[in-house]
């Protein structure tokens, strides 16, 4: 009995249909999201701290900060130094950019916190407007450094950038407390 091609065919499709969706249909292993603060050093430097948040299911290994292959340019945290974290992971400063390497055990497991620093001369408003600060984070199953951006074991982000105030502002918050609490003890003496 003669197999209907027809049939053949239409197998063979639907095999490859449900193979492309199972593919697709994958989640991402590794998600994170950053936090970036900074203090001006003068002579525009500025000192930053990155929180990492794992947010995905893989435990984070590695990061090279200030490098992804979608950025313009590629690399792109301006002049870094005195690099550092508390993960205990190495700091090799790479041109522009950093990568922060760890080992099995010191990897950021699914919903926990790393935090990295380091000093630069890019601008917050660099960070705040993409030009600076897009970045890679590899998951352990993810060759550490590979020059890829996402896939199921790595994924690029950029840190959102959280203001701080500036030391001006403080001591116009001090000067107003202190105008504030002036008044009130006037209005409750009665003059």
């Amino acid at each position: 009995m003669k197999p209907n091609l027809n049939s053949i065919t239409l197998s063979m499709a639907v095999a490859a249909g449900l193979a492309v969706f199972s593919i697709s249909a994958q989640a991402q292993d590794v998600l994170v999201t950053g936090s970036l603060t900074d203090t001006s050093l003068g002579g525009g430097v500025f000192s930053y701290t990155l929180t990492l948040d794992n947010t995905g299911p893989e435990a984070v290994e590695s990061l090279w900060l200030g490098w992804a292959l979608s950025s313009s340019p590629v690399f792109n945290v301006i002049s870094p130094t005195s690099a550092g974290n508390n993960l205990g992971w190495n700091n090799v400063l790479d041109g522009n950019s950093i990568q922060y390497g760890g080992a099995s055990g010191t990897a950021i497991a699914a919903n926990g916190t790393g935090t990295f620093t380091f000093d630069s001369t890019s601008i917050p408003a660099q960070f705040m407007s993409g030009a600076a600060g897009g970045s890679v984070a590899y998951g352990v199953d993810a060759t550490q450094f590979a020059i890829e951006d996402s896939t199921l074991h790595s994924v690029e982000f950029a840190p959102t950038v959280v203001a701080t105030p500036e030391p001006s502002t403080f001591g116009l918050l001090a000067i107003g407390a202190l105008g504030f609490s002036g008044a009130f003890i006037r209005k409750l003496r009665g003059c």
